[in-house]
């Protein structure tokens, strides 16, 4: 059964779905973010065809360039029209027959144990419960498979608040247990520090393989600056910097199921 919050979390991603991958998508701050993730997972994922599930993976943006490059996917998500827009954007690709649907949350997968060569969870984990979540990837990864996961970073949203001189809101933030914020206009999610979520993975029994940060200076700027492609590499390199990942904007982790 899925809980109450999660159905009242489902109807406001439903309102979003016409406009998600417009709003959050096509921003160069999102491209930024999405060629690092991309050009990532085309070191980890096996040029094979591979079984993807893509969990809270909404409108299919990460999803469907995979499945055209010949991998099976499967999106979960909590939101149908957020699912429908997926399905819309596979067959507008020529890749329904590669990407299947389900609506679901991510504590509770209703998938055989060892199914899946590769799991993606970017940003949605902030609406998770972090360690059943992380329990359900392990079991239904195949040893060796990867988990590609990128949070919210806590540690961000007080720094920035610091350099804008709100120093009373960096206390609240430093001092919050769990901090939510709403970015992009989206519902609010949690987000973590480097060394929380590293340590959720490891006590997960995952092996942490990577930690990038993504959007190390760009979301710290007033205005984006005119030259674009010179902070879009200078992102990129930051990115490979792992202590640079502890001010990010979002914190990236491939992290690998051990072999047995």
């Amino acid at each position: 059964m899925i809980r109450k919050e999660v159905r009242e979390l489902a109807k406001k991603y439903d309102l979003l779905a016409e406009q998600y991958d417009e709003k959050i998508h096509s921003a160069l701050e999102a491209k930024i973010r999405n060629r690092i993730i991309f050009s990532t997972l085309d070191k980890f994922i096996n040029r094979n065809s591979c079984k993807i599930l893509d969990a809270g993976g909404g409108t299919g943006f990460y999803s469907i360039p995979l499945a055209l490059k010949g991998h099976e996917i499967t999106i979960i998500d909590i939101s149908e029209k957020m699912l429908k827009k997926a399905r819309e954007n596979a067959q507008k690709h020529s890749v329904q027959g590669r990407v299947k649907t389900v609506q679901g949350s991510m504590d509770h997968l209703d998938i055989p144990d060892s199914y899946f060569d590769v799991v993606l969870c970017h940003l949605a984990f902030g609406y998770t419960k972090p360690s059943k979540t992380l329990s359900e990837f392990y079991r239904i990864l195949k040893n060796g498979g990867v988990l590609s996961l990128t949070v919210a970073n806590k540690y961000y949203y007080s720094v920035r608040e610091g350099l804008k001189g709100n120093f009373s809101k960096v206390k609240e933030i430093l001092r919050a247990e769990d901090f939510y914020e709403a970015p992009y206009g989206i519902p609010e999610i949690r987000t973590f520090t480097k060394s929380e979520i590293v340590n959720l993975c490891s006590d997960a029994n995952f092996e942490v393989l990577r930690v990038k940060g993504i959007k190390v200076i760009t979301d710290y700027l007033p205005e984006i600056p005119q030259k674009t492609r010179t902070l879009e590499r200078l992102e990129k390199i930051m990115s490979e910097i792992e202590d640079l990942s502890s001010i990010a904007r979002h914190i990236y982790l491939i992290c690998k199921k051990p072999l047995h």
